[in-house]
């Protein structure tokens, strides 16, 4: 398993948090140095002066993820404090582009997005990515996807709401997949034909390894961790979380393998504290 990392050279962590860690010394650093402060929800990355090159790096987003093995798939950038910071992506597809959770709306970032092919679909994955849903939706007319077990007056006019456990297809190739826990309505969308899944704030990576952020929970911890187990039976190399780093796996043996270990460790410390109850 390989959690995908960037910007180590620029930044690091300390005390739980993103902190510089030496400024950019090549062209590509700063580039990527100015992309974290393009998306940065809390405008927490500055510089002592404008950046001449602000606007070149501002032309970069939405980012390709990886050309070669993930062709089509895009990380938005401009995360929204609404979204308590979450990532965006966008799949291109030929039956319609999908937009998954909603970037900060820009219109420069728009302009891009609608050279790509624009948004057929705006995919939610739960309800507290949903920030500027209703600015992409007016600009690009697409149909926002949420289930209703999450939809609340912000996003009552969604224009389709999933009912019931699903799973649910969009077209022949995406499935999305039911997994309460953070919130009541969460649900994954799973792209086959790359074996990518998108996880919202279901299931993330962080420098400790996986991680459902029991603190931040909306509904049930034992629920999520049923849900958790659920994605044994799908098959998938990739995962592409709301927050956190994202997450190749060699195949799906080790996938099965890790999650398999992170679910038992997590029902055996559940029952644990259970017991002392």
């Amino acid at each position: 398993m390989k959690a995908l990392t960037t910007l180590m050279q620029v930044f690091t962590r300390v005390g739980g948090m993103s902190a510089v860690y030496k400024q950019p010394t090549c062209k590509d650093d700063r580039l990527k140095a100015l992309q974290a402060l393009i998306s940065c929800p809390t405008n927490s990355i500055r510089t002592e002066v404008p950046p001449p090159d602000i606007l070149e790096a501002q032309k970069t987003f939405p980012i390709p993820i990886d050309e070669k093995k993930l062709p089509g798939v895009y990380h938005c950038g401009y995360h929204s404090s609404k979204s308590y910071g979450a990532s965006s992506y966008l799949i291109i597809h030929p039956d319609g582009n999908i937009l998954i959770d909603s970037p900060k709306f820009t219109e420069r970032l728009a302009r891009k997005i609608e050279e790509l092919g624009g948004v057929c679909y705006m995919f939610l994955t739960h309800k507290d990515d949903v920030a500027d849903h209703g600015k992409w939706s007016k600009r690009f007319c697409c149909d926002r996807i949420l289930h209703s077990g999450d939809v609340e007056a912000c996003t009552a006019d969604v224009e389709t709401k999933l009912d019931g456990n699903g799973p649910w297809r969009l077209g022949q190739d995406i499935m999305l997949i039911h997994t309460p826990g953070h919130t009541e309505g969460s649900v994954c969308l799973f792209y086959m034909p790359l074996k990518i899944l998108f996880t919202g704030d279901h299931l993330l990576m962080r420098e400790s390894g996986l991680d459902i952020v029991e603190m931040y929970n909306r509904y049930s911890v034992g629920t999520q961790l049923d849900s958790v187990k659920k994605l044994l039976d799908l098959d998938f190399n990739w995962i592409m979380p709301g927050h956190g780093r994202r997450i190749e796996f060699k195949d799906i043996e080790e996938k099965n393998a890790i999650l398999e270990a992170f679910v038992e460790e997590k029902y055996a410390h559940y029952s644990s504290v259970k017991n002392k109850w």
